[in-house]
């Protein structure tokens, strides 16, 4: 039998119909999607894959999965499965880092669709008084300061650097406590400071805007209080970091978070101590970023996410279209019935 390309044949006779089984074949899986940033315009702390989408390319996605899928919040995905229901054609709308236009650019989008979303900020630059770690880092980059933070790691002792790695892969890879310190200190000596630097841009949401937005379409999760690479850091600093999130969260809203997201979000970014603590302060779901399908009833603190691709629309298509990384859990019969 000839197997039909799906990639090669995508917008042709062949690849509408492969498409149309694939939909079949994925009516038992759950796609989680993570986007950051919805703006027009460039920033420097958007610049990484991904991390952007013109709001018009934000509003044809939706209106795919409006038409093909169920969109639905995280809160009622975890809900349904405590409750030992299978989804079906589901999807779930994500938003990481707190980045202002989550609500302002991206919530009205979702609205007119009544569609829901959850929010995972990054608690200690919320109302912009201070710059992520990450932001930091960009900023110095962009501007010609990179051999002052080498200088500034390897005066802390950090490791001699591989020199076939980036600035940004090394210090992932590398994360410590102290990188925040290092990162403040390189600002101080070229003229400025992260919380100087947030009060220009004003990259992140406002306690306010957070305080304010309906619960009905709007959810806050807990993605840590600054961001870190939690396998790096002892269980008492995990501690420290979800629970700091946790708490000011539930100031601003009211509510306890009820799900929580890795900071970064692949397998070595966290490790069995991480679950257990956001376990244990109460999260209902936990979410990594190991771009895996979620397929039937799964335990809903081992969610998985995929970031939505910044590309073609055909391109994202494909993406929710595609055969699941973990399709080998598929139940046998359906999988019959979907050949058929």
């Amino acid at each position: 039998m000839t197997l039909i390309s799906f990639n090669s044949t995508f917008e042709q006779w062949p690849g509408k119909f492969m498409r149309s089984l694939r939909r079949r074949q994925n009516d038992m899986c759950t796609t989680i999607l993570t986007y950051h940033s919805i703006s027009r315009e460039e920033s420097i702390f958007t610049t990484g894959p991904g991390m952007r989408h013109l709001p018009s390319d934000f509003e044809r996605e939706l209106d795919y999965l409006a038409e093909h899928y169920n969109v639905i919040s995280l809160r009622e995905l975890t809900g349904q499965l405590e409750r030992g229901e299978e989804p079906r054609r589901a999807i779930v709308i994500t938003f990481d880092d707190g980045f202002a236009d989550s609500v302002r650019q991206a919530l009205p989008i979702l609205y007119r669709r009544r569609m829901p979303m959850t929010i995972f900020p990054v608690t200690s630059v919320i109302g912009n008084r201070d710059l992520m770690w990450q932001h930091k880092l960009a900023w110095l980059s962009v501007n010609g300061h990179e051999d002052r933070v080498w200088t500034a790691l390897s005066a802390r002792g950090w490791p001699p650097t591989n020199s076939r790695e980036t600035l940004h892969d090394y210090v992932r890879l590398y994360f410590r406590n102290d990188l925040c310190d290092a990162l403040e200190c390189v600002l101080k000596d070229v003229g400025t400071s992260g919380s100087e630097l947030a009060r220009h841009f004003r990259p992140y949401l406002t306690e306010q805007e957070i305080a304010e937005s309906d619960p009905e379409y709007v959810e806050f999760g807990n993605h840590t209080d600054t961001h870190p690479v939690l396998s790096a850091l002892t269980a008492q600093q995990q501690m420290a970091e979800i629970g700091a999130a946790r708490r000011k969260l539930t100031e601003l809203t009211g509510r306890q978070p009820f799900a929580f997201a890795y900071p970064f979000g692949l397998k070595r970014h966290y490790n069995d101590t991480t679950r257990s603590l956001a376990i244990d302060l109460g999260h209902r779901a936990i979410v990594d970023m190991r771009r895996r399908l979620n397929v039937g009833l799964v335990n809903p603190h081992d969610l998985s996410r995929r970031p939505g691709p910044c590309g073609s629309q055909a391109e994202f298509e494909r993406m929710i279209e595609s055969r699941p990384a973990n399709a080998a859990s598929l139940p046998v019969e359906e999988s019959k019935d979907v050949a058929r």
